[in-house]
C-alpha cells in the first residue's frame, strides 16, 4: 500500500511540472520550425520593448515643452513613435507566423504522434473504455488551442513576456515607494490564489466535460453517417436523437458555467485591487510633487510606470493560471503517451521472429485465463488446447460464451491474465507481436471496408505499395472479380462517396467476399473466421463457410460461430460454455455423445435444410 500511494504522489508530481511539459512542447516546435528559434525571442523582446516606449513619450513630451526645446521635442517623438510603431509592426507580423506554426505544431506533431499511438499501442490500450476516455482528453488536449500543447505555446511566450516586464518596471518602482510593491505583492497573491482554486475546480471536474464531448462526437457521427440515417428515419428516432444531443448541450453548458463562475472572483478581486492601487498610487505622486521631489515630467513618468507595473504584474497571474491550465491538459496527452505496452513490438531492439513463409501455425493454449478487469469476472478459465499445424477447427458457442475473447487473446491483442499461450511451442509474450500478427489472417465480425479503392483495402497498403495483380487474384479467389472488373476503374474504384465522387457501395455478401480477398492477399500461415457471417441467412453461411474451408488450404484455420454451419467439414470442434471447453471431438463424435452440442445442432439444424427435390437436403 505505502508504494501505491508513492506511485501516486510521484504521478501527481509529475502531471504538475509545468517547466517540463514547456520544455517538451517547444522542444518539438523548435524542431518542426527550426524559424520559430529566433521568432520567440525577436517577438518577446518587441513586447517587452513596446510599453516601455509607450509610457516615455508622454514624459518625453512634458519634459521638452517645459524645455521649450521644440526640435528636441520633435526629434525625440517622432524618434519615439517610429520605435514604438516599428515593435509594434515587426510583432504583429511574427505573432502571425508564430500562431500558423502554433497550431500546425499541434497537428503535424502532437496529433499525427497519438494518432500513431492509437494506431501502434496494444489493442488492450485503446478498446476499454477507461482507455476511451484517457483517448478522448489526449485528443483534446492536441486540438483544442484553448487547451493543451497549443496553449503551452502561446501562454509560456506570454508569462515570459511579463515575467520580464515586471522585473524591469519592479525595479523602477522601487526607487519610488517600496510600498507600493508590498501592497501590489499582497494583492497579486489573493488573485493568484483564488485563480488557483478556479483551477483546481477545472481539474477535478474536466472528466464531466471531456465526457460530455465523447458522447457529442459520437452523436454527431453518427447523425452524418448514411448507413443510420435509414433507421432513424424508419422508426421515427429524430427528435430521441435531438433530444440526447440537446441533453449533452445542457451538461457541458452547466460545467461553464459552474466553471466561469469560480473564475468570477479573481475578475472580481482584480477590480477591487485596481482601485486600491490607484488610489495608493496617486497619493504617493501627489505628495513627491508637493515635496518637490519630483517634477510634472517625474510624475508622468512614475505614473506610467505604476500603470505599467499593474498592466504586468496582474496579467501575469491571469497568464500564470492559462498556462498551468493548459499544462494540465497536456498532461492528458502525455498520460496517454506513456501507456505501456504489453506485447514486444517493432523498433525494441529485439530479434525478428523467423516464420515459415506461409507454413501453418500451432497454437497452444496452457492453463489460460483472462479477465477484463483485475479482480473481475474470468471470462475465460483455465483453458486447454492445442491447435495442430494446419488443422481446422470450429468454435462454437451460444453469444456471451467467450469466443470473441479467445480470438482477441489468439491474435495477440490482449495478453492472457493467467496462464501461457505458444506459438509454434514459443510463447506468445516472447515475440515480436507485429511479426506474429503478419501471420494471421482475421476475419472480425464488426469489420468493415475503408473509404479508400478496393485495391487498398484488399493490401492494406497505399497504392503505391500494393501489388495489383495480386489483388486481383485474391478478388478472384474470394469471387468478387466478377463484379470488381466490370466497373470502370476497376479495383482502383473507391469505396463511398467520401472521398471520391466515383465510389460504390457494396451488398452485404460483396462486402464479405473483400474481407475474404484481404485475408488471402495477406497470407500468412493461420486464418480465423470470428462470425463474419453473422449478419446473412443460415443457408448463405453455411455455404460461404464451405467456401472460406476450401480457399484456406493447408493453413491452420479457426472458424468461430454460434451458429453450427461451420462445424462438419472441420477436424474437430470445441464447444465453448462458461469459459470453458464443455465438448470437444468431430462432428460425428459429438453427434453420437448426445449432449449439449447434439442438442444445439437439432434444434438449429432446421434451418440448414433446403427443400431438394421433394425432400430435406442438409
Amino acid at each position: 500500500m505505502g508504494q501505491m500511494a508513492a506511485g501516486k504522489r510521484q504521478e501527481e508530481k509529475e502531471r504538475n511540472y509545468i517547466a517540463g511539459n514547456v520544455l517538451s512542447v517547444f522542444k518539438v516546435m523548435f524542431r518542426r520550425y527550426p524559424k520559430s528559434r529566433w521568432q520567440v525571442p525577436v517577438y518577446m523582446a518587441c513586447n517587452i520593448a513596446a510599453p516601455f516606449m509607450e509610457t516615455l513619450i508622454p514624459a518625453l513630451a512634458i519634459k521638452a515643452i517645459t524645455a521649450g526645446d521644440v526640435r528636441y521635442f520633435l526629434a525625440s517623438l517622432i524618434g519615439a513613435l517610429c520605435a514604438y510603431w516599428g515593435m509594434q509592426a515587426v510583432s504583429g507580423m511574427v505573432d502571425l507566423e508564430l500562431n500558423h506554426e502554433r497550431i500546425y505544431t499541434g497537428l503535424d506533431c502532437f496529433f499525427t504522434s497519438l494518432v500513431r499511438k492509437v494506431h501502434n499501442t496494444d489493442y488492450v490500450n485503446v478498446e476499454p473504455q477507461a482507455m476511451q476516455k484517457k483517448i478522448q482528453k489526449a485528443s483534446m488536449a492536441t486540438l483544442d488551442n484553448q487547451g493543451g500543447a497549443m496553449r503551452i505555446m502561446s501562454e509560456a511566450v506570454e508569462f515570459l513576456i511579463k515575467v520580464l516586464g515586471l522585473l524591469i518596471y519592479g525595479t523602477a518602482m522601487l526607487t519610488l515607494d517600496w510600498r507600493i510593491l508590498l501592497v501590489t505583492a499582497v494583492l497579486l497573491a489573493v488573485d493568484m490564489s483564488l485563480r488557483f482554486h478556479a483551477i483546481r475546480y477545472s481539474d477535478e471536474h474536466w472528466e464531466e466535460h471531456s465526457e460530455a464531448c465523447r458522447k457529442m462526437n459520437y452523436l454527431e457521427r453518427s447523425g452524418f453517417h448514411i448507413p443510420d440515417g435509414k433507421d432513424i428515419r424508419v422508426y421515427h428516432m429524430k427528435g430521441w436523437f435531438r433530444e440526447r444531443y440537446e441533453e449533452m448541450i445542457r451538461q457541458d453548458a452547466d460545467f461553464w458555467k459552474r466553471d466561469c463562475l469560480r473564475w468570477y472572483y479573481p475578475t472580481a478581486a482584480d477590480e477591487v485591487s485596481g482601485f486600491v492601487r490607484t488610489v495608493l498610487v496617486y497619493g504617493i505622486l501627489v505628495a513627491k510633487v508637493l515635496n518637490g521631489e519630483i517634477d510634472v515630467a517625474g510624475f508622468t513618468l512614475y505614473l506610467g510606470v505604476a500603470s505599467g507595473l499593474m498592466r504586468w504584474i496582474f496579467p501575469l497571474a491571469l497568464s500564470f493560471s492559462g498556462l498551468q491550465e493548459a499544462s494540465h491538459r497536456y498532461n492528458d496527452y502525455a498520460d496517454f503517451m506513456r501507456v505501456q505496452d504489453v506485447f514486444i513490438h517493432d523498433g525494441e531492439g529485439k530479434k525478428r521472429e523467423p516464420w515459415r513463409d506461409g507454413g501453418p501455425l500451432e497454437i497452444t493454449f496452457k492453463d489460460v485465463s483472462f479477465a477484463y478487469e483485475e479482480g473481475g469476472p474470468d471470462i475465460l478459465s483455465h483453458l486447454n488446447f492445442t491447435i495442430k499445424a494446419g488443422e481446422k477447427v470450429a468454435l462454437v458457442g451460444n453469444n456471451g460464451a467467450g469466443k470473441t475473447t479467445l480470438v482477441k487473446l489468439l491474435c495477440g491483442l490482449y495478453p492472457a491474465t493467467g496462464g501461457e499461450i505458444l506459438i509454434n511451442g514459443k510463447r506468445l509474450r516472447d515475440m515480436n507481436v507485429d511479426d506474429y500478427q503478419e501471420q494471421i489472417g482475421v476475419l472480425f465480425q464488426d469489420t468493415g471496408s475503408l473509404a479508400f479503392s478496393i485495391a487498398m483495402n484488399v493490401s492494406g497498403c497505399p497504392d503505391e505499395l500494393t501489388d495489383h495483380e495480386r489483388v486481383r487474384e485474391s478478388l478472384r479467389q474470394a469471387g468478387l472479380w466478377e463484379k470488381v472488373r466490370e466497373l470502370p476503374e476497376q479495383e482502383n474504384t473507391y469505396l463511398t462517396q467520401i472521398l471520391d465522387d466515383g465510389g460504390i457501395q457494396l451488398s452485404g455478401g460483396e462486402q464479405q467476399k473483400l474481407l475474404l480477398a484481404r485475408a488471402i492477399y495477406k497470407g500468412g500461415g493461420m486464418l480465423v473466421m470470428d462470425e463474419p457471417t453473422a449478419a446473412l441467412d443460415p443457408i448463405a453461411e453455411s455455404r460461404i463457410y464451405e467456401d472460406y474451408n476450401a480457399l484456406a488450404g493447408g493453413k491452420t484455420t479457426l472458424f468461430i460461430s454460434h451458429r453450427l454451419a461451420s462445424t462438419r467439414f472441420c477436424d474437430r470442434i470445441f464447444l465453448l460454455e462458461n469459459g470453458g471447453i464443455a465438448e470437444e471431438g468431430t462432428h460425428r463424435e459429438l453427434m453420437a455423445l448426445g449432449g449439449r452440442y447434439r442438442e444445439i445442432f437439432d434444434i438449429q439444424s432446421y434451418y440448414y435444410k433446403e427443400k431438394v427435390g421433394g425432400a430435406d437436403e442438409m
